[in-house]
C-alpha cells in the first residue's frame, strides 16, 4: 500500500482531550529494531508520570504535511511512540547510549545519499523505515520550555525523517547540512500552517554523536 503512515503508540498512556486515557500494547513495524515482531503479552503497571495529552490526528496531520514538502508522499513510513524506557532501552542496544531521548531513526534505505529520493523498483520497496518518538522525554523538555509538545514533536519528527533520507550528524559539517535542510523543511512547514517551528540546536538534541 503506497502512501501510508503508521502511527503506534508503545509503553503510553494517551491522554486524548475529552476522552478517557487508551493503553496501548506493544506492536512492532518492519524493519523496526525489536527482539520480536510479534505483539508482547507482558504488561506493566502504568503511573500518572508516563500519561501523555498526545493528539494523534494532529501529529498525523503535520506527518503528512512534512512528508508533501519532504517530496516523499508515496512512500510509507512508521511512527513509533514510546515512553522514557523503551526508548532508553533501544538508544542503549543500537547506539550504545543509556539513556533517553527524543527521536531515533531506523532508515529502510541505509547508504543512502543526503537528501536523495530512493529509486524505488518494486511496489514493496516504498518504505522510508520507522522512527521512535520519545514522546514522554520530549513531554518533560517542554515542561522547561514554553514550547508546546506537539510543536516539538513535529520538529523532532522532521529530523527523523531527514535521518531516513541519508542525513547523519557525526561531523560539524554533516550537521550543518542536516540543519540547512532541516530550517528549509521547518520554514516551508511554517508557510503552510502558519507555525513558528525552529530545527533543533546541537545543544538541544539528544541524538548527536561524540
Amino acid at each position: 500500500m503506497f502512501n501510508k503512515i503508521v502511527l503506534i503508540c508503545v509503553e503510553l498512556s494517551v491522554l486524548s482531550v475529552g476522552s478517557r486515557v487508551n493503553t496501548f500494547t506493544h506492536f512492532y513495524l518492519r524493519r523496526s529494531p525489536c527482539e520480536s515482531r510479534r505483539t508482547e503479552k507482558k504488561k506493566e503497571k502504568k503511573t500518572h508520570q508516563n500519561v501523555v495529552p498526545l493528539r494523534r490526528a494532529k501529529l498525523r496531520k503535520d506527518v503528512e504535511v512534512l512528508r508533501h514538502i519532504f517530496g516523499v508522499q508515496r512512500f510509507d513510513m512508521g511512527i513509533i511512540c514510546v515512553d522514557n524506557r523503551r526508548i532508553q532501552r533501544i538508544n542503549h542496544v543500537y547506539r550504545k547510549k543509556n539513556q533517553p531521548t527524543d527521536v531515533l531513526s531506523f532508515p529502510f534505505y541505509e547508504d543512502l545519499r543526503p537528501g536523495k529520493i530512493p529509486c524505488v523498483l518494486q511496489r514493496e520497496e516504498y518504505n522510508l523505515g520507522d522512527i521512535f518518538l520519545g514522546v514522554e522525554y520530549v513531554m518533560q523538555q517542554c515542561k522547561e520550555t514554553p514550547q508546546d509538545l506537539h510543536e516539538a514533536l513535529t520538529v523532532v519528527t522532521a529530523h527523523g525523517i531527514c535521518h531516513l533520507l541519508g542525513y547523519r550528524h557525526e561531523t560539524e559539517e554533516e550537521w550543518n547540512e542536516m540543519q540547512q535542510k532541516e530550517s528549509y523543511i521547518l520554514s516551508e512547514f511554517n508557510r503552510l500552517t502558519g507555525s513558528h517551528l525552529e530545527p533543533l540546536t546541537k545543544r538541544s538534541t539528544q541524538d548527536m554523536r561524540p
